[in-house]
């Protein structure tokens, strides 16, 4: 078996040489680090693994004779043309939810940090658009931050299979304090979420609407947040994705709040997780032992980062205090610098993502204080923002 991986995905070629030794195969994996894999390297890959970046189409399978298997450790599947693979009998999987802890984290922080350089919290409701596994994480982390949060997701209103309460009302979004994008890139059918925050949208958003993105860069039309910016409309824009990445758009850079390079998912734990749950289906997939260390053991081995961040308080905490902790488990500040800093070429841009460093999650915060870490409305707040805490009968 010849395995071709993202050299992004961590401890892939690790977990991947165990799953060869456990089967009794010998281990044949290989690394790529740039965007796409070269045609010498599909040349002899069975299976490939890969990331967001990767394009998986017809002219890739075609220098890919022997590849059966493709897995992506992303939630999105849109860089996989998956009727190509049906065609060429290639099965593919993905990870879906694997990274929704650390999107939704991103999220809080990004709002933790809007309030705290205003001087006053995002008051009003949150529109939420898409309420999959990242839109539902980053619903209850603005929950817990004290927001109103509400879920634009028309197909789930079709379907009924929603699992928390979702709307179609355009309107309701539009006139939000903050909206944040967790929608795949769709270009046809009557919710296509290409440019679905397009020039009539963004101009009737009210003065300071937060907007949030961290799904994917054509959600929002980039000429129309150049147009907002030529008439000099107040609105404050989050983009971690970008319309023509990896280049982004440097001449809007002055009028983005916060800009980072497409990073919103990469904790560690969520980067780490889509690397176990790859390996354990492709394990699945050829009827091969899973043997590999659960993720926890996994990231033991990063414990700056998987360990335990005391956070404390003795009266119950403010809005300043519940954003101080967010920004001290992720600081969503210290990436926006870096990009700024960088030079503004896709090179770069990839850069920064390939070195993104071990980010924790807030699952990491454990809140020790008075009695009222106890009571329920607190504990309900803590559990949204994915906080722990202590009983305070314990000490």
């Amino acid at each position: 078996m010849h395995i071709l991986a993202d050299a992004n995905l961590p401890l892939v070629a690790e977990l991947c040489d165990q799953l060869c030794r456990a089967a009794g195969y010998p281990a044949e994996v290989e690394l790529y680090s740039t965007r796409q894999p070269s045609a010498a390297q599909l040349a002899t890959a069975e299976a490939l693994l890969i990331r967001s970046v990767t394009r998986v189409d017809a002219d890739l399978l075609q220098q890919a004779p022997r590849l059966r298997w493709v897995g992506s450790g992303t939630i999105g599947t849109e860089h996989v043309d998956q009727a190509a693979l049906d065609a060429a009998g290639v099965v593919f999987t993905h990870t879906p939810g694997v990274n929704a802890n650390a999107v939704g984290d991103y999220v809080a922080s990004a709002v933790a940090a809007a309030s705290l350089r205003r001087g006053q919290f995002l008051a009003g409701e949150a529109a939420i658009i898409g309420a999959g596994h990242t839109g539902r994480a980053a619903g209850q982390r603005l929950q817990g931050l004290g927001l109103q949060v509400h879920y634009y997701d028309p197909p789930l209103v079709e379907s009924g299979a929603n699992q928390v309460p979702v709307h179609g009302n355009w309107q309701r979004v539009l006139n939000s304090a903050v909206i944040s994008c967790h929608v795949p890139l769709t270009t046809s059918g009557p919710y296509a979420t290409r440019h679905l925050l397009d020039d009539s949208a963004v101009q009737a958003l009210a003065a300071d609407t937060l907007i949030i993105n961290a799904s994917r860069g054509p959600v929002v039309a980039q000429q129309a947040v150049a147009r907002a910016l030529q008439r000099q409309q107040s609105l404050r824009w989050v983009l971690d994705v970008w319309e023509d990445e990896p280049q982004i758009a440097v001449d809007l850079l002055p009028c983005i709040e916060l800009a980072t390079p497409h990073i919103a998912g990469h904790s560690l734990a969520g980067k780490l997780g889509g690397t176990r749950q790859l390996c354990a289906k492709l394990a699945a997939h050829l009827g091969w032992p899973d043997q590999l260390p659960s993720l926890t053991e996994l990231l033991s081995r990063w414990p700056r980062v998987s360990g335990d961040r005391e956070l404390q308080s003795l009266a119950a905490p403010d809005w300043q205090t519940l954003a101080s902790w967010v920004l001290a488990i992720y600081d969503i500040r210290e990436d926006d610098r870096q990009l700024r800093a960088a030079p503004p070429t896709p090179a770069a841009f990839d850069a920064l993502r390939r070195n993104y460093q071990p980010r924790a999650e807030l699952s990491s915060g454990l809140v020790s204080g008075g009695q009222w870490v106890n009571e329920p409305f607190w504990q309900q707040r803590l559990h949204q923002l994915n906080l722990r805490s202590k009983d305070v009968t314990s000490f």
